[in-house]
């Protein structure tokens, strides 16, 4: 068999010494951070869904304009002719 190398020693060495103690109010704070993350994320998915939409009407009344179309003549043609 092969030697154990110098990370495996050390991998094991540190399994099996003392076990650092967990905090009581662990959970807690877990619970409540976890509840923060959420309620951010569903704020920022909101905003980007009010952007979205947002953005969606802005170009439904740019196209209700049709920008593409040239400008309607408000003058008379020059009556050539008579």
């Amino acid at each position: 068999m092969s030697l154990p190398d110098r990370k495996e020693t050390e991998v094991r060495r540190m399994l099996a010494g003392p076990h650092p103690l967990v905090p009581p109010d662990l959970a807690g704070r877990a619970l409540t951070r976890g509840g923060r993350l959420l309620a951010h994320r569903k704020l920022l998915r909101r905003a980007c869904l009010l952007l979205g939409l947002l953005a969606l009407t802005l170009v439904l009344l740019w196209a209700v304009d049709q920008p593409w179309l040239p400008p309607p003549t408000h003058i008379t043609p020059p009556a050539e002719g008579w």
